[in-house]
């Protein structure tokens, strides 16, 4: 079963090398589109809250980006980029038709951020001190 995780990890590393710039763009746009599209056109998953809807959305934008940019970035200049670029989307919805910006959004936002590259660093740093 190790064999396994290790591979995985070697083929993402691989991936990650080939395709991170491209694969934090694409995350940075879709985050982008959902933070400024018009309150009218505006979906929910439903089934949790706004701000949990932020805090899992900047989660997983967070480990993404930290696995892409592993060894490139630390964790906390990671962490910190994605929470700037959080706060620049939730400043932006001032001018989106139907959106408003929010504190608690942005505070959900980063918590997940950080969240998301602390865990992102700490199953890297597990795969990687398996291969050992």
């Amino acid at each position: 079963m190790h064999e396994i995780g290790v591979g995985l990890a070697q083929r993402w590393r691989a991936l990650a090398n080939r395709f991170g710039t491209r694969l934090v763009a694409a995350n940075a746009l879709l985050l982008m589109i959902a933070s400024w599209t018009p309150g009218r056109f505006m979906v929910r998953s439903g089934i949790f809250s706004g701000h949990v809807e932020h805090m899992l959305a900047y989660a997983l934008s967070g480990a993404l980006m930290h696995a892409a940019r592993a060894g490139r970035t630390t964790v906390w200049q990671t962490a910190l980029k994605l929470s700037v670029f959080a706060g620049v989307l939730e400043l932006g919805q001032i001018f989106v038709p139907g959106r408003q910006a929010s504190l608690d959004d942005f505070l959900f936002s980063v918590t997940g951020a950080i969240t998301g590259v602390l865990v992102g660093a700490a199953l890297l740093r597990h795969v990687h001190l398996g291969d050992k």
